[in-house]
């Protein structure tokens, strides 16, 4: 029974290490990995009550910020109702390098 103990144990603590590992090796790979491709932009046409806009910003920042894949993001409003321009306008206030712009904007925008 001793041995079983000590057999989990032992397994415990190899997996704990590992896991530490690599938790230290990504950090390394994450910090080295910064290059970001400003010129690059994500646009996302939004429609109506932005249904799903909050999830969509927040899956795209923490691409941004794993990957560095590109700069800002754009909302482009492409027919929001005024509760979607709400909440649309509090995203791109509360996040870094987020706009929003009409559609008829977008040209200019991207001058």
């Amino acid at each position: 029974m001793k041995l079983l103990q000590d057999g989990v144990i032992a397994m415990l603590a190899a997996i704990g290490l590992a896991t530490l590992l690599w938790l230290a090796v990504s950090v390394f790979l994450r910090l080295r990995g910064r290059t970001t491709i400003y010129h690059a932009v994500a646009m996302i046409p939004s429609r109506g009550g932005a249904n799903g806009l909050e999830h969509t910003i927040h899956a795209l920042e923490q691409l941004r910020c794993d990957g560095g894949c590109f700069g800002a993001i754009v909302i482009v409003d492409c027919g929001l109702s005024a509760e979607g321009q709400q909440v649309a306008a509090l995203l791109a206030r509360q996040e870094r390098d987020i706009f929003l712009c009409k559609r008829e904007e977008l040209p200019n925008f991207l001058q």
